[in-house]
């Protein structure tokens, strides 16, 4: 079940592109699925070479980040980070029409007694992830062993496609906040003892907070370090990535609390960045499988218009220069 979605008169485009989609959904969603994965990374490396724009943010990226690569190095990952996403993508595609025995194949959940320690507590919890490996992967597999949750999302642009988005994430359960206005939807969730998915790790502007990662300082939205503050909710890590057969692995994580002082702005901003920890824990771990596409570190401190807030105060940061992660 989903937050009701706003009907959107569809434009030519919107048609093109789903008639696009018709198409390449009724080939290759119905290829096995090794084959759909060699198509994929085909695919991401001709986009590497054709699109000279997102290669060029993913080695900005890559530079900007605090990994220590030379360049041979950066341009090697740069490579390998489209391969992933055009097997990411197009596999989505065969994905959607996956039996539920193919998807016990192809997907590996493991550590879900996290999941369910954290569910019998019954006052709700947040499930933390970025866009790292497969993170639809996640909430299917997870939904397909019964573990559903309320997944926060953004309405697609194309109103053709939105149906199709919905109840690919649906499937076995899952729920759908809608971005906008998701807080309301939220707290009821929270409060009715379901967990909720956030993904971390996407450049706020000049809304967010500010907090440590890979090195530079990131613009990361506040809304779950706060909940998780407030309420006194747990937060539970789960990631995937690829592995070499083609089957991806899911693994939640033991949960963590964060720690709870009374000041409110401080504790949401020890949360974001104890959450924001964790995520890139993984990335350190193997780099490869992050979106590095996306412009993580577009906002900087003290420009733009409106400016964002300023940095957190040295306290703050004092009292988490070596969190345990």
């Amino acid at each position: 079940m989903a937050t009701r979605i706003p009907e959107t008169a569809p434009t030519l485009r919107h048609r093109l592109e789903y008639g696009v989609f018709r198409a390449l959904d009724g080939v290759l969603g119905h290829l096995p699925w090794a084959t759909v994965q060699t198509i994929g990374e085909a695919a991401g490396l001709a986009f590497y070479w054709a699109d000279p724009r997102h290669r060029r943010i993913v080695r900005e990226n890559l530079r900007f980040a605090d990994l220590g690569l030379d360049e041979a190095g950066t341009r090697a990952l740069s490579r390998a980070c489209f391969k992933h996403f055009g097997a990411l993508f197009v596999g989505l595609l065969r994905l959607r029409r996956a039996t539920p025995e193919e998807l016990d194949r192809w997907v590996k959940v493991e550590g879900l007694e996290h999941f369910d320690a954290v569910k019998a507590r019954g006052k709700g919890f947040i499930q933390l992830t970025g866009h790292y490996g497969n993170w639809e992967a996640i909430a299917l597999g997870q939904s397909r062993l019964g573990r559903t949750l309320a997944v926060i999302g953004r309405e697609l642009d194309n109103p053709l496609l939105e149906p199709v988005s919905l109840a690919f994430r649906t499937r076995f359960g899952n729920r759908v906040i809608l971005k906008d206005g998701a807080m309301r939807e939220t707290l009821k969730a929270l409060k009715a003892g379901e967990g909720v998915g956030f993904l971390l790790d996407q450049d706020a502007l000049t809304m967010g907070l500010w907090v440590k990662f890979l090195g530079q300082w990131a613009s990361t939205f506040g809304t779950a370090g706060g909940l998780a503050a407030r309420y006194g909710l747990p937060v539970l890590p789960v990631f995937s990535w690829p592995n070499g057969d083609g089957t991806f692995t899911v693994r939640f994580e033991p949960p963590f609390e964060v720690p709870v002082t009374g000041d409110a702005a401080r504790d949401a901003w020890v949360a974001t960045q104890l959450m924001t920890a964790r995520i890139e824990a993984q990335i350190r771990k193997d780099p490869r499988w992050w979106f590095w596409m996306h412009r993580r570190f577009k906002t900087r401190p003290g420009e733009g218009n409106p400016l964002p807030a300023p940095l957190p105060p040295s306290d703050w940061l004092e009292s988490l220069s070596s969190p345990t992660l």
